[in-house]
């Protein structure tokens, strides 16, 4: 009997110990992808051109254009200046790339359907829980061409599907996965 207690007792610790590396691991994670979207930031903002307005009908092709930054191709840069957030958006999307930066899900800032997906830390897509209706928010393009939206709807749904997420109702979607729901949350955007 004493044999199984102490069985017990150490897979119990074990899981502990493992637990709080998992932990560790993750924080370690997320401090490193915000330090990466700050030094990624600060290099875009030297290479980009002066800011002019964007104007999506304006464009007839809807591929955006990439900046390379350290072996990355960036696509965008996301400012939401209420929330303190300016963020770089990395041209494709990839769910294990998110801890480094935000990236293009799909779409395209040209034609009225870009979809942005990010880590639901605050590095990142953290402030999605708290973005009020009416916050401004700005997609800065590889030319400078600058295009404002306004928060219109925050959606929370169990699943991420393309469909739910490339809503056509909507100009720009912004999107995580919360850690503490396990929901999915879409911060859907109108142009400005």
């Amino acid at each position: 009997m004493k044999r199984r207690i102490s069985l017990l007792l150490i897979l119990g610790i074990l899981l502990i110990v493992c637990s709080l590396c998992f932990v560790i691991v993750v924080q370690l994670q997320q401090q490193n992808g915000t330090r990466n979207c700050q030094k990624v930031v600060t290099e875009m903002e030297k290479l980009l051109p002066d800011r002019t307005p964007g104007i999506p009908d304006a464009y007839s092709d809807p591929v955006m254009p990439v900046l390379e930054i350290s072996w990355t191709d960036y696509v965008a840069l996301l400012e939401i200046p209420a929330q303190g957030v300016i963020l770089p958006v990395s041209d494709q999307w990839n769910s294990m790339g998110l801890a480094k930066s935000p990236a293009r899900f799909s779409g395209s800032a040209y034609d009225k359907s870009l979809v942005i997906a990010g880590a639901d830390h605050p590095g990142q897509f953290g402030f999605c829980d708290e973005i009020e209706h009416n916050t401004m928010l700005t997609i800065t393009d590889m030319t400078g061409a600058q295009f404002s939206y306004s928060v219109s709807r925050i959606d929370r749904a169990k699943h991420a599907q393309a469909q739910w997420l490339q809503d056509e109702a909507y100009d720009l979607t912004l999107f995580c996965r919360s850690t503490y729901s396990m929901e999915y949350i879409a911060v859907r955007c109108v142009l400005a």
